[in-house]
């Protein structure tokens, strides 16, 4: 793993800001598209309910896995699972410099290699 920087984990601090922006937003389209659909205006209350709530409750899991807790310690590898999962994007790594921009880039490139 690597050691961040303090100007380095403010950097980090700011992308996992936005990375938790961009999975809400992306869950809330969701939510959205599902509440917008026939399937709700038409479909049995409850089992829309809980179909809602398993979705909710899912994605909360998934939320508090992620950034419940965080520390400094856990930045890089949290910066590189938003990275992999295509939450952050290169333009957004870019904000680091060039050594941990290549320690993501490459560690992303080996578990892609991996899986398939």
């Amino acid at each position: 793993m690597i050691e961040l920087s303090k100007s380095q984990k403010k950097i980090a601090r700011e992308l996992i800001q936005l990375g938790l922006q961009r999975e809400c937003k992306s869950f809330t389209d969701k939510i959205t598209k599902l509440t917008n659909s026939l399937e709700w205006k038409t479909g049995d209350p409850h089992e829309l309910y809980l179909k809602l709530y398993k979705k909710v409750t899912s994605f909360d899991k998934q939320i508090a896995k992620r950034y419940d807790g965080l520390t400094g310690s856990y930045y890089f590898l949290t910066i590189l699972g938003l990275f992999y999962d295509g939450v952050l994007t290169l333009e957004d790594i870019s904000r680091f410099d060039i050594e941990v921009q290549n320690k993501l880039i490459g560690m992303k490139n080996l578990y892609d290699a991996d899986t398939q």
